[in-house]
């Protein structure tokens, strides 16, 4: 499609090509050469002429529409804007500018200084800025503060530039951001990372930070007396391979664990490389995550356990020395007396019997919560493999009942085993499996009503066996219930005399668990309890971590 500035020129050639051929076919033609060429010059410029005023058309509208835009923008610019002279008096600024400054709508800024609008300390910042554009024609960028009439202290971003005619410098133009809330909340994570510096430098720990690649990002004073290093020159090196080439293996694997599950692992070590001799660690390493949850880093707090171990080693020797203290005159006494039931020393009557039976009993319970606690014990201090093999389920779980039928003839309690298994047959560590049922069925016992029943279902659940104990015992509330499994944790809510270590369901807990299943507790208002587990009916012994592993 043909321009109109094409159509123009095509025209003005064709009244050119028109003239010359006229030129020449009329020989007779009154005009001399002079003529010809004043004729060609006047229609040369009257073209030039038509251009340049459709030029100047197009170039007027085109100022026009680029002077409403900017008009608009300086208007409706949500940022502050004003211009200046060469003398920094003002020349106009935007609405939002003249509402910063507290100008009404009649007054004028024209020909005003800084000076009438800011403090003299403020003015004077600004005005070294100013002057500076104007001398050196750059940008620059500086902040300055403002207090509002309501009392509140903005901080503005400020933007100059220069203001050029014709290569002359002829004022500045200036933008103003609003940065109060971005100063502030920058001003509060500098107060808290110089806080949570100070915390991290003043605990009593060995405390580091370092990025996904094992690079070190922080280090607290106690990691810089450690490795003899401040941390500037730390900073950006991988000091576990650097320092601790031993160990570096070890502590990647463990990094990588941290990575992909995005959770705290906490590893005990006894080592050399934080001391000149070997002491006992807890290292605990977690994840930092961003925004978008992903790690971007791992925090390492390394704490020194020597006084913990050796703590908790003489508690276990005292706790060892006096169980087996007490377990040789239970166990006397349990011979003593039957010696007596079997009549050895002479015949007793039934009160007699009954007196002794109950003695007996008494005596068979405190053996039991002996080797509880030996047993308890010895499973923090020594940790052996689950030895898996196949077994009758249900036959171990009647023998077990048998067992310990004496504590529930005690309180008049009876037991009662029903089972829906098709297939009794299990592949699990038989001991163990039967300490955690034993546990179970003491339990019931224990906190049991007396003369009441105690029901042991046993089910199967796809692959899995199900083995549930049901008694009736003062409700547990769901506080209780969520930390009953751990350590040293009885039923405060039983109202009758008893003796409990607290140790039964947290073996129970650890056997289940190490046999990839899981143990329950459940209480209802009706005073009906229920204890229990579920395990796979085939257990891979070779998935067992060393974590895991038990008495």
């Amino acid at each position: 499609m043909l321009t109109k500035k094409l159509h123009r020129k095509m025209l003005f050639y064709t009244i050119f090509l028109c003239f010359i051929i006229w030129t020449l076919l009329e020989p007779n033609t009154p005009l001399s050469g002079r003529d010809a060429s004043l004729s060609v010059l006047v229609l040369f410029l009257t073209q030039s002429w038509i251009e340049k005023k459709y030029l100047y058309t197009k170039l007027s509208v085109k100022y026009k529409n680029q002077a409403d835009l900017l008009n608009k923008l300086f208007l409706n610019c949500p940022d502050l804007v004003y211009r200046k002279d060469s003398q920094l008096r003002y020349k106009d600024c935007n609405p939002v500018m003249r509402a910063m400054l507290n100008i009404g709508q009649t007054e004028s800024i024209f020909n005003k200084t800084d000076y009438d609008f800011y403090p003299p300390k403020t003015a004077k910042i600004i005005r070294y800025y100013d002057r500076k554009v104007l001398k050196s024609g750059g940008v620059v960028s500086y902040k300055i503060e403002k207090n509002q009439p309501d009392g509140q202290n903005k901080i503005y971003e400020t933007l100059l530039a220069p203001v050029t005619d014709k290569s002359h410098i002829t004022g500045v133009i200036g933008i103003l951001r609003d940065n109060t809330q971005f100063e502030n909340l920058k001003e509060k994570m500098l107060i808290q990372n110089a806080q949570l510096e100070s915390i991290l430098n003043n605990m009593p720990y060995i405390i580091y930070m370092k990025d996904c690649e094992g690079k070190l990002i922080f280090a607290n004073k106690n990691l810089e007396t450690v490795i003899g290093m401040t941390q500037d020159k730390l900073l950006g090196i991988n000091f576990c391979e650097k320092f601790f080439n031993d160990y570096y293996q070890e502590s990647q694997k463990a990094d990588k664990e941290v990575i992909e599950s995005k959770k705290t692992i906490v590893i005990e070590k006894q080592t050399a490389f934080f001391s000149p001799a070997t002491n006992w660690y807890q290292i605990s390493k977690s994840p930092i995550l961003d925004y978008k949850n992903n790690v971007v880093g791992i925090i390492v707090m390394v704490k020194n356990i020597d006084k913990e171990k050796a703590l908790e080693a003489q508690k276990r020797n005292l706790v060892s020395t006096i169980t087996h203290d007490l377990k040789t005159p239970t166990n006397a006494q349990l011979g003593a007396m039957n010696i007596l039931l079997d009549g050895s020393l002479g015949s007793l009557n039934a009160e007699q019997k009954e007196m002794i039976e109950l003695s007996k009993n008494s005596n068979i319970y405190m053996n039991n919560m002996i080797s509880t606690i030996l047993s308890a014990y010895k499973s923090e201090d020594v940790q052996n493999p689950l030895v898996s093999s196949d077994f009758n389920f249900y036959e171990l779980v009647q023998v077990t009942a048998k067992e310990i039928a004496n504590l529930a003839i005690t309180k008049k309690q009876n037991i009662i085993i029903l089972s829906k298994l098709l297939n009794e047959n299990i592949k699990a560590d038989k001991l163990q499996i039967k300490r955690a049922v034993m546990n179970l069925l003491g339990n019931a016992i224990t906190y049991g009503f007396e003369k009441s029943d105690i029901i042991v279902n046993i089910s199967q659940k796809e692959n899995n066996i199900i083995f549930n104990v049901i008694n009736k015992g003062y409700h547990i509330s769901d506080a209780k219930l969520n930390e009953i499994f751990e350590k040293y944790k009885t039923n405060e809510n039983a109202k009758f005399n008893k003796a409990s270590t607290g140790l039964g369901l947290y073996l129970s807990k650890k056997i289940i668990t190490a046999h990839r299943g899981k143990i329950y507790a459940q209480s209802t208002e009706n005073n009906i309890c229920t204890f229990g587990f579920c395990i796979p009916r085939a257990f891979n012994q070779s998935s067992v971590t060393e974590k895991e592993q038990i008495v």
